[in-house]
């Protein structure tokens, strides 16, 4: 019997009006591939307590056949306006585009998988491709990556693809243990 994800259709956090879709087939699709199983649970994760750390995101276990194999993060990612950031004046004025990722994690925290699913920024859309998202494999909550140098820059997509990349290592670090 395949279990598929069916946990929610919407996420919110913090901002009522801050609605992620939750792309329950692209997940699916994508424990099937890194786990190479069809049957398989999704649950609440109890990281999500920290919400100093996940205000754009949160964590899901998931397991089969009552064996925890990994996690998965669903988060949004706030990237400004060409020049928007760089902009003096009140942070709160700061006009923001964003994007929603999900990632996959072995039960130690390591990054399995990333895959950025919505993308509503204007510019940066590269961050979107395979390739330049497989840099994050291997990644964990103990390692400090530098974008430009240990994460490859891309042209046309500069404040996308260092935003994903400080976003990631933010949430990563939060995991400080995988509760079975």
């Amino acid at each position: 019997m395949l279990t598929t994800f069916v946990w929610f259709g919407v996420v919110s956090f913090d901002d009522p009006s801050n609605k992620v879709d939750v792309p329950a087939k692209k997940i699916n699709k994508a424990i099937s591939k890194i786990w190479k199983v069809e049957d398989f649970e999704v649950t609440d994760h109890d990281l999500n307590n920290n919400k100093n750390c996940f205000k754009n995101g949160c964590w899901l276990k998931v397991k089969t056949n009552g064996t925890y194999l990994g996690m998965i993060y669903i988060g949004r990612v706030n990237s400004c306006r060409s020049g928007g950031c760089s902009i003096d004046g009140d942070p709160q004025s700061l006009v923001f585009e964003f994007f929603d990722y999900f990632l996959l994690t072995d039960t130690s925290g390591q990054v399995l998988w990333v895959k950025v699913y919505n993308y509503q920024a204007t510019q940066g859309h590269e961050v979107m491709s395979r390739g330049w998202l497989n840099q994050f494999k291997g990644l964990t909550k103990d390692e400090k990556v530098v974008f430009g140098q240990d994460i490859e820059a891309i042209s046309g997509a500069t404040v996308s693809a260092s935003a994903i990349t400080e976003d990631i290592q933010q949430v990563l670090r939060c995991v400080t243990a995988f509760d079975q």
